[in-house]
């Protein structure tokens, strides 16, 4: 029986010594706190959202329009300063942005309505951006670089001498530039997910329309866009 009783006190004593290593053991190797995401690398990813123009015919008056806007986007960024992100993006996207201008035409002192029609349904942007790391997976950023559009015109009017309408139209691509600011959130190791703000001006170009049977009708447009849009990238 003492023997029976000295091995069970050896038993327990020995668990116990286990046990005990076993704790210290776990307290050495706590998990460590999770990583600050990092900027660095590329991505490729899709944005939507809405889109709003701001546009001027010369001796006009003001018109505005507002549409949906949605493509896709390719970039890479570098993490430096421990906080601090660079980064180049290219922007392409579809636009639903198309305005309707009434107006009056005169000729041989009669004057008769048209309307003019401006759309723009191609913009795209190739940028630089600077942004600044906050709260381990989140970046403010600012960006700028070159823009472009696809603008497309018509004026429709009834001359009192033709006594049946024409269509004068004509397609342009317009350059110009682009600013904005965003927010990053990085909410898994390969996703991230944006809200943006641009605004992109293409200044005052003149603009031929020509209609069916070969005649030209000029003028001067000033054209400004404003987009907000969500997005998300895969980073790799």
């Amino acid at each position: 029986m003492r023997r029976l009783v000295a091995v069970g006190v050896g038993l327990i004593s020995i668990v116990g010594f286990a046990s005990a290593a076993i704790a210290a053991d776990l307290a050495v190797k706590a998990p460590i706190a999770a990583q600050p995401f990092s900027w660095t690398g590329c991505f490729v990813g899709v944005h939507a959202g809405g889109d709003f123009s701001y546009d001027k015919i010369r001796s006009s008056g003001d018109f505005t329009s507002t549409g949906f806007i949605g493509g896709g986007q390719i970039g890479c960024d570098y993490q430096f300063a421990s906080a601090w992100v660079v980064g180049v993006e290219g922007r392409a996207a579809w636009s639903s942005l198309t305005s309707k201008t009434p107006g009056i035409g005169t000729s041989g002192g009669l004057l008769f309505p048209t309307q003019f029609t401006v759309s723009n349904d191609f913009l795209a942007s190739a940028t630089a951006r600077l942004g600044y790391t906050f709260a381990g997976s989140w970046l403010a950023y600012a960006r700028g670089g070159a823009a472009w559009t696809r603008e497309k015109a018509d004026i429709v009017f009834t001359p009192p001498a033709l006594g049946f309408p024409i269509n004068p139209n004509g397609t342009m691509t317009r350059s110009g530039w682009t600013a904005g600011v965003g927010l990053d959130w990085a909410f898994a190791q390969h996703w991230s997910a944006n809200v943006e703000y641009n605004y992109y001006d293409f200044g005052a170009n003149d603009f031929v329309l020509v209609d069916s049977i070969g005649r030209t009708f000029s003028g001067n447009l000033k054209d400004r866009i404003h987009t907000v849009t969500v997005g998300v990238n895969y980073r790799f």
